[in-house]
């Protein structure tokens, strides 16, 4: 099993290189699975935007009154009455604005296994001329979308802090997070563990 080989290398590489704190870390959590969405992928990415820059505790409730507005009937396209229910939700008039952008684009009617078939770059030629939709997104969407085990969100807050915790004085940088690879998006979830951050699926 792929968490398994993960929670072994990571283990192993940071006992090597000196982490030790961190290092009992990951062993007492034990090996990690990445939780992908089931979801389809226009209203995974709606969920995304509704994660972004507030706590996950604030983001979780704000997205369950999303979704049930999204699982109601409201059309084929844009109304004032949709916008009307996502503000109501709690989403602010630009988030709205994404949303429409992205649940009404055909584009987007894509399934998670034509996904997985094209090359990241081809995954972050797609999303990124998506208003909302920037790095981070892309990063979360090859994470907890499409599995990618070699995911690292330098742009993700909560990576940063926890950084520095497990790795005083350590740059942060892909060069850095290369030692750790292919494994990295199993380094996200310990490191996001040591935030006690129990959200390990977006």
């Amino acid at each position: 099993m792929e968490n398994k080989e993960a929670f072994i290398f990571l283990k192993k590489k940071t006992r090597l290189l000196g982490f030790h704190d961190f290092n009992r870390h990951i062993e007492a959590i034990g090996p990690l699975e990445i939780k992908t969405s089931k979801a389809r992928f226009k209203k995974h990415l709606v969920k995304i935007i509704c994660m972004q820059q507030i706590s996950v505790k604030a983001a979780t409730a704000i997205w369950k009154r999303v979704e049930a507005v999204l699982d109601s009937s409201i059309g084929r396209k844009p109304s004032i009455e949709l916008n009307r229910k996502l503000k109501e939700s709690g989403l602010s008039e630009q988030k709205v604005n994404y949303i429409n952008g992205i649940y009404f684009n055909p584009e987007l009617n894509i399934s998670k296994k034509t996904l997985q078939k094209k090359t990241q770059g081809e995954v972050e030629q797609l999303l990124i001329k998506q208003k909302g939709i920037g790095p981070w997104t892309v990063e979360m969407v090859r994470l907890f979308y499409l599995c990618d085990p070699n995911v690292i969100s330098l742009l993700d807050l909560g990576i940063k802090n926890a950084h520095s915790i497990a790795f005083q004085g350590q740059d942060y940088s892909q060069d850095f997070f290369d030692q750790f690879s292919p494994f990295n998006s199993y380094l996200c979830l310990y490191l996001w563990r040591l935030l006690e951050d129990e959200n390990l699926s977006i």
